[in-house]
């Protein structure tokens, strides 16, 4: 009797509680992370709005209260990488922790883009060096397509900026 519960405790395998992602379901879930958070910067950029001068009218106000909003999406994103890498693993979890805590405070950041160009590099470097190549290279696109976003969507407004400023220039010196 004793040996059997010896045997079947020998012979049981712990619980896995690591999740194994595909491509497939890790594209699917940085999807819907990409696409709540869009959801969130929308949200937050409507209801901020109104503390802009002149909502309608380009300027550079509108511009840094959409990068302010564009965060929200970078640290979506980039956070839910973080946590398919911790993948219930406490050593993990630190080990990133700690290496985020290490880079932000020796670092002085100058732009307020550098925040999230940290964030992506400490998460793909450590994704890389935990062999988990899909996700570094899926957290690198959606680095990519995320700043390629904020340029499109800044670069038109900048444009408007500047012709404005030129006509109200030249309507100065008509005068």
């Amino acid at each position: 009797m004793g040996t059997e519960i010896f045997t079947k405790a020998a012979s049981a395998k712990p619980a896995n509680l690591a999740i194994q992602y595909d491509l497939e379901s890790l594209v699917i879930l940085l999807g819907h992370t990409f696409l709540i958070g869009a959801f969130l910067c929308l949200i937050t950029y409507f209801s901020n709005r109104h503390l802009l001068k002149d909502p309608k009218e380009p300027s550079e106000e509108k511009i840094n209260l959409i990068l302010g909003t564009m965060n929200i999406l970078y640290l979506c994103m980039g956070l839910s990488c973080v946590m398919i890498l911790v993948n219930n693993n406490l050593a993990r979890a630190f080990a990133i922790g700690a290496a985020i805590a290490l880079v932000r405070f020796r670092i002085k950041l100058g732009k307020s883009s550098a925040n999230s160009n940290i964030l992506f590099s400490i998460v793909c470097g450590i994704a890389c060096g935990l062999n988990e190549l899909t996700l570094a290279w899926l957290s690198a696109g959606a680095y990519l397509l995320i700043t390629l976003l904020v340029r499109i969507v800044t670069g038109s407004i900048q444009k408007k900026v500047v012709k404005n400023n030129n006509n109200k220039v030249n309507e100065i010196g008509a005068n």
